[in-house]
């Protein structure tokens, strides 16, 4: 069976630490499973320092299948754990949007789909005056939103989709993504049925991914599986 996937595809969230980095990589070893060749991609990542190296490209390049010799899929990478262009300016790092858009290309060459992964919340901006909300119309690509199920994840989710949809990007959905394994709160139970009722005609809730233990965050393979309910809405229920 033909798995029919976008090209290129960017996955933003309402947030940092909201699980992007797990959705690209779960999305992209899905894909590569089912024989796509597909690859993650992250024009910025800020917060090296805290990890040594930057961990989501690193967790992409897993989910790649990428070798040693491989270059991480990360154009720039910042030490400070800031929003990149605050980042960028305290290491005098210039912050290129044509840089981006020419490693953009170069990594699409060859592959079947490109999933890029923004960097905080969709209202950040990965160079001055270019936010990551613009890159969908920049780019010509559609956009997935990931939203942690907390306590104010509709009213972020909400907001994010303001953003993309008055800017003309194409949402293709969002994922709703558990960041923790205790038991729900009472927002958190409700949370999937109400943002169910009150997103934009047209956008849908592509599914849940549950908890993952921090061992299973890293391992490309406990990703796909976990990413199979979305990766399944997206290409029509193929694999």
């Amino acid at each position: 069976m033909t798995v029919e996937f976008p090209d290129r595809v960017l996955v933003t969230g309402t947030d940092t630490g909201v699980g992007k980095t797990l959705v690209v990589a779960g999305l992209v070893a899905w894909l590569r499973r089912a024989g796509v060749n597909a690859c993650g991609w992250k024009p910025v990542e800020s917060g090296t320092l805290e990890t040594g190296a930057p961990a989501d490209a690193q967790l992409l390049h897993a989910a790649n299948g990428g070798t040693e010799d491989e270059e991480l899929p990360v154009v720039y990478a910042l030490p400070e754990p800031l929003a990149p262009v605050v980042a960028a300016r305290l290491n005098n790092v210039a912050l290129v949007p044509a840089v981006l858009d020419v490693s953009l290309n170069a990594v699409s060459a060859g592959r079947a789909s490109v999933v890029v992964e923004g960097v905080g919340g969709a209202l950040v901006e990965v160079a001055e005056g270019l936010m990551v909300a613009d890159l969908p119309t920049r780019w010509g690509v559609p956009v997935i939103v990931v939203a942690a199920n907390r306590l104010g994840m509709l009213s972020h989710t909400l907001l994010t989709l303001e953003a993309l949809l008055l800017r003309g990007a194409t949402v293709l959905g969002v994922v709703v993504n558990t960041v923790h394994g205790d038991p729900p709160s009472l927002a958190e139970a409700g949370n999937v049925a109400e943002l169910r009722r009150l997103m934009p005609r047209g956008v849908p809730l592509l599914g849940e991914v549950g908890f993952l233990e921090p061992p299973h965050q890293r391992d490309p393979e406990a990703l796909a599986d976990a990413l199979a309910e979305v990766a399944s809405a997206l290409t029509g229920g193929a694999g």
